[in-house]
Formats: structure tokens, C-alpha cells, sequence
């Protein structure tokens, strides 16, 4: 679960609310229902006075004290249920003395007479015992004109109890009910967001490589539509965009073609046909290497081009990766020896893929020829072609002065050169790599570099595996190329 996902944090804010919602609905209803209950026991206490004073005071005078205390005992019976009554005259007789009741919650001998009254009631809180007793007197007035003062008083258990019931609810239903809140949530935002995963998946999957994909198109009417929407017309004008910059490169190419041959032959012919003083032949030899250096630029870029709108046949034909890497670094064993390079294979027989050989042959040749520009006299180069479950793996590593840190997130970017590794003195136009991470992706598979400085660097190919029933090329073919090719990179 992410703490700072917009589904977690939707739900808990969400959750916060309805327990907030709840929180006030609860103290609301608490205090309000106590309110309740305790006008309700107040004004309960002032009835059962007036009745009092209407049934039975009335014909007190008469029938006298015995009287008064049976009434009051058979029609509300204050020991059993817990009441607290006494009547007292204005002369100070008392004519009905509170009984202590049956389940001793209070002493009635500790409560004290109230001030005598004139006309309004009054109710006031005592505490003779372990619980609270509200005690309401009232003054009546019979139609002797004979003045009294009932007292009627109560606990306030029944109330304590149904608010502590009431508070128990809340305190643990409140947490259940958000718990359960919090979790529903969590799942009606997870399917509420779907969309959205989908469109970050498919998203994910769109690459300036494949710029003809489009994210998925919800009909809800939400914003969740127009976004959809709006992010696929953005799309549509970046493969406009695109399509312009891989025609304008292509065009580029090919027209520099031309005149850069032009250019060359014309430099030859003025060196082979022309005496000229050494400082002349220097600078039109510097001429002629910048030339081809352009041409060589121009040849990747439009190798680029092709690879980037498909316009290469890429599984061709079966290849035996293996033979096709020993033949081509037998090849490119005379510049490792120039430098004094030993150049090692490791290769496992029957390794084959489904690809065009001369464009994974172009692989082999330019990871080679980069180990052997930035190694160092004396140094060693291994190449390795073995099988990794479903895929074959060629592998190209030296101990030369490896790539900065912060420079390998950028090795497969055009005309990308490290400080160290890609200097102008190696006469590298930074695009090797790219022509060979566009093979690679060409043929399902994957580039991965890692390098140490001053240790050295490895780069690994991952390409599928297939079966040899038809494998290319066969032997003689190999000859063939060992003695009639010598590979330069591109």
C-alpha cells in the first residue's frame, strides 16, 4: 500500500471526514439525549409532586399523617423503586419522611430540606450517597389554604446507564465503521483508478520507436475521457513530429552522399596527379580523412533512418551467432594485434537466432571496435557467445579506461560522448552504440552496458533463441568472408 498514492490518499481523507462526520454526529447526540433525559427526569420528579398534592394533600388535613403515609407508600412505593419523597407542612411537621431504598444507593438522612417556597419550584443536585440524587420541591397550596413543601427525588442511574451504553456504541462502532469505510474505499478507488493504470501501462509501453501506439479511449463522459483524449492528440503531433525529423535525417544522409564522394575523388585525384609541397599534401590529407569521416556519418544516419521506420528485413534467415562472432573477431584480430590487444573467445556452439547477418555481424564488428579504440597496450578483449535460457547472449568486454558514472545512462544517445571514452582522438562520431542498440531492438532483443573507469567495460546482447534446422551462413560462406572481408565499423 503507497502512502502517497492518490488512491490512499483520497481514501484517507475520505475516512478522516466520515470519522470527523461521526465524531460530531456522536457528541451531538450525547449531550443532546442527556439533556433529554435529564429535563425529562426533572420535569418527571415535578409530576409525581403535583400528584401528590392533588391525590392525597388535598384531604391531609382530615385523615391525617397515617393517611398521607400509606397513600404515598401504596401509589408509588419509594423504597422499592427508589424514590425519595418527604412532605413537610409550613408549621415544620413533617407528614411523610423519605425511606431509605431497597438497593441503598443513597442515604435519605443526609439530604437536606430545601429552603421553604413561596410559589415556584426548584430542583437541585444532592449527594447523600454513591450516586447523585436530583431532588425537585414544589409548593401546594391546599383548598384549606394549608401550605406545603413536597420533595421528590431520583438517582440518576438509569440515565448514567444509557449514556454509558450509548457512548460504548459510538466508541466502538465509531472505529468499526470507519475501518470498514476506509477499506471500501480502498477498493472503489482501486477500481474507480483502473483507467488510469491502464493508460500509465499503455503509456509505458509508447516509445519515439513504435510512436503509432495510442492510449486507451474510456467512454464515461468524465475527465478521464478528455484526458485520454487530449494525450492521444498530443501523440498524434509527436509522431508528426517524428516522421519530420527521421524524413529530414534520411533526406540529409542521402543527399550528403553525393557531393561528399564527389569531394573525395576530386581531393585523390589532386593528390595522385598533382605534385604538391609536404604542407599542401598535409592539409589536403586532413581534408580527405574529414571527408570520410562525414561520409561515415552520413552511412550511419541513414542506417539509422531505415532501422527506425523498418525499412530493414531483419529476420531474414536462422544465423549461428556464435560461428558469425568467432569469424568476425578472426577478422578483427590484425587492429587488436596493432595494439598490442590479446583478443579471447568464449563460444558456445549452436547458438542460433533468427536475424540478418550482415546487421548482426555490423554488431559484433562495432562492439569490438570500440573495445579496441579505448584499451590500452597490453590489454585484453573477450568475446563470448553462450545460451541463457530462451535467449542468446553475446558478450563483448575489455580492460580499458571504462565510462564515467554519469555518463552511462547516456551511452545510447546519438552523438553522445563521454569526457573519457568518446573523445575526439578516437575518431568516434558518438553513434555506434545507437546503430547497434536499433539493431538489437530490431531483433526483439536488449543492450545492457556496465563499466568501471580506469577497470574496464562490458557490453551484453540478449537476442531470442531459435532452433538450426535452416542455419546461415554455412562454412564456405565464412571462408569466403575471412578471405575476401575485412569488417569496419559503422
Amino acid at each position: 500500500m503507497n502512502r502517497h498514492s492518490l488512491r490512499f490518499r483520497v481514501t484517507r481523507w475520505y475516512a478522516g471526514m466520515l470519522a470527523v462526520s461521526i465524531l460530531l454526529f456522536g457528541a451531538t447526540m450525547y449531550f443532546g439525549l442527556q439533556s433529554f433525559l435529564y429535563s425529562s427526569l426533572r420535569n418527571s420528579l415535578l409530576d409525581d409532586a403535583r400528584a401528590i398534592g392533588t391525590r392525597i394533600l388535598e384531604d391531609a388535613t382530615q385523615r391525617g399523617v397515617s393517611f398521607v403515609i400509606g397513600e404515598i407508600n401504596e401509589g408509588y412505593a419509594p423504597s422499592s423503586n427508589g424514590l425519595f419523597v418527604r412532605v413537610t407542612r409550613a408549621d415544620g411537621l413533617v407528614m411523610y419522611r423519605p425511606q431509605a431504598p431497597a438497593n441503598h444507593n443513597f442515604d435519605p438522612t443526609l439530604v437536606p430540606s430545601l429552603p421553604a417556597l413561596q410559589s415556584a419550584s426548584d430542583c437541585q443536585e444532592q449527594s447523600p450517597g454513591a450516586q447523585h440524587l436530583m431532588v425537585c420541591a414544589l409548593p401546594y397550596v391546599t383548598r384549606d389554604h394549608t401550605r406545603y413543601v413536597i420533595e421528590v427525588g431520583s438517582t440518576y442511574g438509569q440515565i448514567h446507564k444509557t449514556m454509558h451504553g450509548l457512548a460504548q456504541i459510538f466508541w466502538l462502532g465509531g472505529p468499526l465503521i470507519v475501518l470498514l469505510a476506509f477499506v471500501g474505499g480502498y477498493v472503489v478507488m482501486g477500481r474507480a483508478l483502473e483507467p488510469v493504470h491502464a493508460l500509465i501501462e499503455r503509456a509505458e509501453q509508447i516509445s519515439w520507436r513504435e510512436p503509432n501506439q495510442r492510449l486507451p479511449v474510456f467512454d464515461t463522459g468524465d475527465e478521464l475521457e478528455q484526458l485520454s483524449r487530449a494525450l492521444n492528440r498530443m501523440l498524434d503531433r509527436l509522431e508528426e513530429a517524428f516522421e519530420h525529423i527521421r524524413r529530414f535525417s534520411a533526406d540529409v544522409s542521402h543527399e550528403l552522399r553525393t557531393p561528399l564522394t564527389i569531394i573525395r575523388g576530386e581531393i585523390e585525384t589532386v593528390v595522385n596527379q598533382h605534385r604538391s609541397s609536404p604542407q599542401v599534401l598535409d592539409i589536403l590529407g586532413s581534408a580527405l580523412e574529414e571527408a570520410e569521416r562525414l561520409t561515415r556519418i552520413a552511412d550511419q544516419l541513414l542506417v539509422l533512418s531505415r532501422l527506425d521506420v523498418g525499412e530493414e528485413n531483419i529476420r531474414a534467415e536462422t544465423v549461428d551467432l556464435g560461428l558469425l562472432a568467432k569469424s568476425t573477431g578472426d577478422q578483427m584480430r590484425l587492429l587488436s594485434e596493432e595494439k598490442q590487444l590479446s583478443l579471447e573467445f568464449d563460444i558456445t556452439p549452436g547458438v542460433f537466432v533468427q536475424g540478418n547477418t550482415s546487421r548482426l555481424r555490423q554488431i559484433v564488428v562495432n562492439l569490438l571496435d570500440n573495445a579496441i579504440k579505448f584499451s590500452r597496450p597490453g590489454g585484453g578483449i573477450r568475446l563470448s557467445v553462450h545460451a541463457r535460457d530462451r535467449m542468446a547472449v553475446l558478450e563483448v568486454s575489455d580492460e580499458g579506461v571504462g565510462i564515467p558514472v554519469e555518463s552511462l545512462r547516456h551511452v545510447f544517445e546519438r552523438f553522445y560522448r563521454a569526457d573519457k571514452a568518446r573523445s575526439r582522438e578516437t575518431d568516434g562520431s558518438g553513434l555506434g552504440l545507437s546503430i547497434v542498440e536499433a539493431i538489437a531492438k530490431a531483433h526483439g532483443g536488449t543492450l545492457r552496458v556496465t563499466s568501471e573507469e580506469n577497470i574496464g567495460t562490458r557490453v551484453t546482447l540478449e537476442i531470442p533463441r531459435t532452433d538450426g534446422a535452416s542455419a546461415a551462413p554455412g562454412p564456405s560462406e565464412e571462408a569466403t568472408v575471412r578471405r575476401n572481408y575485412l569488417p569496419r565499423p559503422v
